[in-house]
Parts: structure tokens; C-alpha cells; sequence
């Protein structure tokens, strides 16, 4: 009974300090996101954020890791070959359901490092399933792989613009764009 307890208060801690995290990271530039500012927000000591993080960069991670596994399984049986509609529509819909953080590191560059991680593990994971790329070349692999984030780039265009286009729209030309490029653009007029 007292290591439920104890498990319970480790975990209120943890979720304590990442929503203190979280509002942080919406309220100011990241660099100045300090272990000090998260712990005064949580309403612990810096002693305790270090019993369970290292820095601030951890926590970060810890959340992405979360929205890593959510996702993946969301598109857990797509393929960029037969199904880029469907992993265009799951991209957009995932995102726009998040919380402001969620959005905030998906759009801001500064934290394109993190995010680069989270995109290499979902994009490992949608390379599996796509049994069409594994007998090309490793160079013709990364390409398509490559080529499969620009829809993060139409998505960041689009919250750039304040969402002026319709979602489902928004869904439409993203997909008509990456699946058909200009070509298909101009035929869609």
C-alpha cells in the first residue's frame, strides 16, 4: 500500500512539473525555461525536479516520447504509398487536437531539434509498413522519407497564415500537392 502511494506522488510530481513546463514554454522564449521557474510553477524545490529529470530538455522529451506513441498508433497501419490521404488527414487532425505547447513546438523552429527525433521515429515507423521501398536503394529510401515531412512544412505555412483556409480544405491541397505536385494543383483549378 505505501509504494502505491508513493508511485501516486511520484506521478502527481512528474505531471505537476511538465504542465508547469508546459505553460512556461507558451509564456516564454525556451532558452529562458529554467529548472528554478518550473519547480517555483510546481510548487516543489529544484531538488525534487532533479529526482526525476536532468534538464529541462528531458521533460520535453518525456512529453514528446507521449505524443510519439499516440501517433504511431494512430498510423499505426499506413503506408506512404498506398495511404498518403489518410497519413495527410492523421497528420493534420493529430495536431489540431493538441494543446497550445503541442502546437507551439510543432510550428516554432527553435525547437525543430526535438521535433526532428519525434518525425525520424514515426517516419521509421511508416517506412515498415511500406513494404513497396524496401527493396530500393537506402539513398531512394531517405528521399521518400525525406520528402514524406514536407507535409510538417504545409502544416507550419497554414498556422503561420492563422488557419485563413479551411481545414478541410487545407486537408485537400496538402494532399493534392504531395501526392500530385503542380501538375496535379493546376488540373485540381
Amino acid at each position: 500500500m505505501t509504494e502505491k502511494k508513493e508511485d501516486l506522488r511520484i506521478a502527481r510530481t512528474k505531471e505537476s512539473i511538465k504542465k508547469a513546463f508546459k505553460e512556461l514554454v507558451c509564456e516564454l522564449p525556451y532558452e529562458k525555461v529554467t529548472v528554478k521557474a518550473i519547480a517555483d510553477r510546481a510548487g516543489i524545490n529544484r531538488n525534487t525536479f532533479y529526482l526525476h529529470y536532468e534538464t529541462t530538455d528531458d521533460v520535453l522529451k518525456e512529453i514528446q516520447s507521449r505524443h510519439i506513441s499516440e501517433y504511431i498508433e494512430k498510423v499505426k497501419d499506413l503506408t506512404y504509398t498506398e495511404d498518403y490521404p489518410k497519413l495527410v488527414r492523421s497528420f493534420f487532425e493529430y495536431n489540431e487536437a493538441q494543446d497550445d505547447f503541442f502546437k507551439k513546438v510543432t510550428c516554432d523552429s527553435r525547437f525543430d531539434y526535438i521535433r526532428e527525433g519525434m518525425q525520424k521515429k514515426v517516419s521509421a515507423h511508416t517506412h515498415q509498413q511500406t513494404k513497396t521501398l524496401h527493396d530500393k536503394s537506402t539513398y531512394i529510401q531517405n528521399i521518400v522519407r525525406a520528402y514524406s515531412t514536407s507535409v510538417l512544412t504545409l502544416y507550419r505555412q497554414w498556422v503561420s497564415d492563422g488557419r485563413k483556409i479551411p481545414m478541410e480544405e487545407m486537408i485537400e491541397l496538402a494532399t493534392t500537392l504531395l501526392e500530385n505536385g503542380m501538375k496535379g494543383f493546376r488540373n485540381r483549378q
